[in-house]
């Protein structure tokens, strides 16, 4: 084994030093419950979007007149319409 210097072993410390504050520092984060949430909220917020996006591309589809999107369209349509009457007939118990 080579000997190492005094400065060797000070900057072999330091570097390590600065590794372990550096993994603390993350997994501070990553058990954090308020790191957590914003994490989840802004998975949920792109997934919404993503899906906010696809809808539309499906209504622009519809309205140029694509049989595939015009029966999604419907049937979301008629989802809605559903979940509606149910709604109401529960209400009216």
């Amino acid at each position: 084994m080579t000997q190492r210097s005094e400065s060797q072993i000070k900057a072999d410390l330091e570097a390590a030093r600065k590794n372990l504050s550096g993994t603390v520092e993350e997994l501070s984060d990553f058990l954090s419950p308020k790191a957590n949430v914003e994490r989840a909220k802004a998975d949920a917020q792109k997934k919404v979007r993503a899906l906010a996006d696809k809808a539309q591309e499906t209504v622009e589809a519809a309205s140029n007149g694509k049989p595939d999107a015009i029966k999604k369209v419907a049937a979301v349509a008629g989802g809605a319409v559903l979940l509606g009457a149910l709604i109401v007939r529960r209400m009216l118990k």
